[in-house]
């Protein structure tokens, strides 16, 4: 990663603007165009809005994101998806390890959208269920956990050539052809912290066109490959990039080679909050230390505070904004769950959850109620109860069921303690 080389003109008076962007109240990407208020999410797909699909169900997870689960894949490979459907941003499959990114192909207007399965699948759909993750964003803007997705229908276009093509469900920079041209946002990050970012985009041009995103000042490249067709779209992953302040950043998309005619067909960039530090590793006496920094935010507001007499999670002023560690354990074991928490006076009181590998199970889901210190970074351990975890990968989750005054509390670290 390198510091930004493009200059301030780049975003000057001047620029051609396709779109006007998106007005930010209160902190929150908000785009006043689709009638997002401050915080306020666009609505989930809902389930029942058209007869279930042939190939299996569609349910919604949060605003923005639903799950495919396909019980009879196509023997083509082609999933198709119900008539519509919002914009697809990202579609990845769920139970591989670790997020697998699929192509998404659309007819030229729009009215047919696929998801293009793995080879494996649609040769044999016999063997077993998938589950897919679909992203879906429309305009720009954030979502309660945290992901936020800037559009091609809100982009800024710097140049002679890029502009804004639209059908409904595929809104894209195309016509890119001058590779002088730029496109742009505006983001109003609430937070500091790690985010992965990735490219939505489809080409048909030759492989070797390469592109700079400047994301707050820090670029990352990356070099496009063919997708196969205009209207079929891949992701890029690009990086990680760390926004050290919340406020106004810029996101800039520029390309640095040209092969063929034109640069891409540009969908979106979408950032996604990530680690800031390394996955836990279970020590040699069967302990595993989560510490605040090795957790990936959830939310919007909440966030690792790296200062040294804090290091710790805090600014936990939103019931939707959780904390999550994944871990392996290579010794399975019963243990006791300690969680070192911190709480300024007269904001004790708040009850937080803490959901092992989802949670939806007694011996899963761990309640404690917050006890109030001398200060938010005045921090006293807690064992809140215990848990019996198999030899593997696992999830811990922890939020807050219900925040009783401003804010729930400061947590610095959770230990899995081998029990006596």
């Amino acid at each position: 990663m390198t510091r930004s080389p493009f200059p301030d003109p780049l975003f000057s008076a001047s620029a051609r603007r396709i779109v006007v962007a998106g007005v930010v109240a209160a902190g929150f990407l908000a785009i006043a165009a689709a009638g997002m208020a401050a915080g306020q999410e666009p609505p989930p797909v809902a389930a029942s809005a058209t007869p279930p699909p042939a190939w299996g169900r569609i349910d919604p997870l949060a605003a923005g994101r639903t799950r495919f689960h396909v019980t009879t894949p196509p023997a083509d490979g082609r999933l198709v998806v119900p008539p519509g459907f919002p914009q697809i941003v990202r579609a990845s499959l769920a139970n591989t390890d670790g997020p697998h990114d699929l192509p998404v192909e659309l007819s030229a207007d729009a009215s047919t959208v696929a998801i293009l399965l793995p080879a494996p699948a649609a040769a044999a759909p016999a063997a077993g269920s998938l589950t897919i993750d679909v992203d879906t964003l429309d305009k720009t803007g954030q979502f309660d956990d945290g992901r936020i997705g800037l559009t091609a229908l809100d982009a800024e276009v710097v140049g002679k050539t890029a502009r804004l093509e639209s059908h409904p469900g595929n809104h894209r920079i195309g016509f890119w052809s001058d590779a002088a041209d730029a496109v742009q946002w505006k983001l109003v990050a609430t937070r500091w912290g790690m985010y992965d970012v990735r490219l939505t985009y489809s080409s048909a041009a030759p492989a070797g066109t390469e592109i700079a995103v400047d994301v707050g000042g820090t670029v990352l490249t990356g070099t496009l490959a063919s997708t196969g067709g205009w209207y079929r779209y891949e992701t890029l992953p690009l990086g990680r990039v760390y926004l050290a302040q919340a406020g106004d950043h810029r996101v800039a998309v520029r390309c640095t080679k040209k092969v063929g005619g034109a640069v891409m067909n540009l969908k979106a960039v979408s950032l996604e909050p990530a680690c800031e530090g390394q996955p836990p590793v279970q020590a040699a006496d069967g302990s595993v230390l989560l510490h605040g920094r090795d957790a990936t935010v959830r939310g919007t507001v909440l966030r690792y505070e790296p200062a040294e007499k804090k290091q710790t999670l805090g600014f936990w002023v939103r019931p939707t904004d959780a904390a999550e560690w994944t871990f392996t354990l290579h010794a399975a074991g019963t243990f006791d769950v300690e969680v070192l928490q911190g709480c300024g006076p007269g904001n004790g009181g708040s009850t937080m959850r803490a959901a092992f590998d989802g949670g939806g199970a007694a011996d899963r889901e761990l309640t404690f109620v917050v006890e109030e210190t001398t200060g938010f970074q005045d921090f006293k351990p807690r064992v809140i109860g215990r848990v019996t975890l198999a030899v593997g990968g696992h999830r811990l989750r922890v939020g807050p069921e219900k925040i009783a005054a401003k804010a729930a509390c400061d947590i610095r670290q959770v230990r899995l303690v081998p029990a006596e």
